[in-house]
């Protein structure tokens, strides 16, 4: 009986389509349509695909900001060393971080993943089998060019959320059709992991083909050409990782490819081509980079309209001018792990602030350190709204009075590293007012970035480096991996004319060469510093197969106001967690294991 139970929830999920409030709009108790009605309408057909638009990535409750997998507001980030969250609800994410979890934890955004993203191919496979069938329509501008581009962003968008599945789960059950309930096949094994990204990567050579370079202001936020080509560029990065393509692994199954170290080449092949349309290029000023409607470096982004409730939730609410959001404020922090990776600056040089050369001083920590710190934290000292922000632990009897968060985040809360992730907020935009109402406050654009051009640069520096080494133009485009990798990190300079980067000047110096394994190191911690809060740590870990053991520790530097009134900084562990290797991949949901008889479970679960 249980399995029958389980049976049907699988076909529900297998016919399911998707909506972006949860009401099926193939549902005709809900909405008098029927699937005929749907697609025997270019204004129905077009809300369906946007409807698909919608349910890429989790969004954030009220705001439709999209990046926290969790909920309660907290980021992927928080289960990576480089971040905690202090919202003491979050038991997913604690269970995660402890090692509490199983392929039974229904609360794991993994477990959702698996359902949402298979919710979402369905719903592409369906609209690919009617968009042929829809009526042009003048009225809706709907004629057969407008089709072949719809028909392409349905392939980008199925590309997109089998690309989701497979950076967590490895080769997948491949549903190139619509599914019923009758189909004597509704039961498909999982394809081995090179022929689920062969499939990802044809369905995005089929959209990047008639795709536009460029999308109508009105249509912002739709699949380019380039959005095709990065989403290419990225999975077969991920392809030529250690994690999916091991020296050690002769044949290709669902748990990794068969090794070919010209994989490297491939991605690198592959992140040239979107570079080589000369369409992108890195936005100048990293202040403004996450709070424009659009700008030269998004190639695919969540559009929205302005708002202010991410800032409200992100910046500790007791530098408002009243409360933030619920009341709170500064529920995604930053561990001293990823803090002293944002390295000091000191006469044109970088440094890491454990290197004697820097002069790095632990007990005045946050001065003249990676521009980018200033825009993606908020430390004590500071500067916000006119404000010097104080934050920390005041021991008993202290004198230190006035200090923002001092009654309200306290050490022993537990996972508080006094350091918050700030970097899509505006922290220039004063909100004085309760975030959840929609009806007035000061707001700014926070379109999400899925896919950017720094990323791509990144990608190709990874890839370039292993494949040719660093100082190598292979592919004949004028850039080499350390020239890629330099373009992303030079762009990090201080902005003038914003009190959050303490009147601080200059910018990041160029990496200097070295061998393939030095100048590698290089390149994952730009990447670190450069793609943090995005995303990419969580995947990025796992596909270098990072050891577990140096992922466990979560530090923070905690400010300790002392009794007679002087400040100390004491570096302290706030969490120990627990990383096993088997978690490098996500378990696929117990359930479905248990329906599918031809589905098998990944390593070690």
């Amino acid at each position: 009986m249980k399995k029958i139970f389980v049976i049907i929830a699988v076909l529900i999920t297998l016919t399911s389509a998707c909506s972006k409030d949860g009401t099926d709009l193939l549902d005709p108790a809900t909405t008098g349509l029927t699937e005929g009605d749907v697609f025997g309408s270019p204004q129905y057909s077009e809300r369906f695909l946007l409807d698909i638009y919608r349910q890429i990535i989790p969004v954030l409750a009220h705001t439709d900001f999209a990046g926290p997998r969790w909920r309660n507001l907290a980021h992927l980030e928080t289960a990576t060393d480089n971040g905690s969250t202090i919202v003491s609800g979050n038991v997913n994410v604690r269970d995660f971080n402890s090692g509490s979890w199983t392929p039974n934890s229904t609360g794991m955004f993994w477990y959702a993943d698996w359902t949402n993203n298979n919710s979402a191919i369905r719903a592409c496979n369906l609209f690919l089998s009617h968009i042929d069938k829809v009526p042009a329509d003048p009225q809706y501008n709907f004629d057969d060019n407008t089709r072949k581009i719809r028909k392409a962003e349905a392939k980008f968008l199925l590309a997109f959320n089998f690309a989701e599945l497979a950076k967590q789960f490895g080769g997948l059950p491949l549903l190139k059709k619509v599914v019923s309930p009758t189909d004597a096949d509704i039961f498909i094994e999982r394809s081995n992991y090179d022929e689920t990204i062969a499939y990802i990567t044809q369905l995005c050579d089929e959209a990047a083909a008639d795709l536009p370079l460029v999308q109508p202001d009105a249509q912002l936020g739709r699949a380019t050409k380039g959005a095709a080509l990065a989403l290419k560029a990225r999975m077969l990065l991920y392809a030529a990782s250690p994690l999916w393509n091991d020296s050690g692994s002769p044949t290709n199954t669902p748990a990794g490819g068969k090794f070919d170290a010209k994989k490297w080449e491939t991605a690198a092949r592959a992140a040239k081509d979107l570079i080589a349309l000369n369409t992108y290029q890195l936005h100048p000023d990293i202040a403004s980079l996450f709070i424009t409607r659009t700008n030269s470096e998004i190639i695919f982004a969540r559009m929205q309209e302005p708002m202010s409730y991410h800032s409200a939730t992100h910046v500790p609410y007791t530098l408002y001018n009243g409360a933030g959001a619920y009341g709170v404020g500064g529920v995604n922090q930053v561990s001293y792990n990823m803090v002293k990776e944002y390295e000091v600056l000191k006469n044109g040089a970088a440094y890491f602030v454990d290197d004697p050369a820097s002069g790095h001083n632990f007990q005045d920590p946050f001065k003249n350190r990676d521009p980018r710190f200033y825009r993606d934290c908020i430390f004590n000292g500071s500067k916000v709204f006119g404000k010097t922000a104080e934050f920390g632990n005041p021991e008993p009897g202290h004198n230190k009075s006035g200090a923002h968060n001092m009654g309200y985040l306290k050490e022993t809360q537990n996972y508080n590293t006094f350091v918050y992730s700030v970097k899509f907020a505006d922290q220039t935009l004063n909100v004085t007012w309760d975030a959840r109402s929609a009806a007035a406050g000061t707001r700014v654009h926070q379109n999400y970035p899925y896919l950017r051009y720094a990323e791509v640069l990144l990608n190709y520096a990874e890839a370039m480096n292993e494949a040719f080494g660093p100082d190598v133009d292979a592919l004949g485009i004028g850039k080499t991996a350390l020239q890629a990798v330099n373009e992303v990190r030079t762009r990090a300079k201080y902005p003038t004319g914003r009190t959050e980067y303490l009147g601080q000047t200059g910018g990041m110096p160029p990496l200097t060469s070295g061998t393939k394994d030095q100048v590698r190191t290089k390149i994952h911690h730009e990447r670190r510093v450069e793609m943090s809060y995005e995303e990419h740590r969580f995947w990025d870990v796992r596909r270098w197969k990072v050891l577990p053991s140096t992922m466990t520790d979560i530090k923070a530097q905690i400010p300790i106001y002392k009794k007679d009134g002087t400040l100390e900084y004491q570096i302290k562990t706030i969490d120990t967690r627990f990383f096993d290797t088997k978690m490098y991949r996500m378990p696929i949901p117990q359930s479905e294991v248990l329906a599918n008889p031809k589905l098998v479970q990944n390593p070690g679960w």
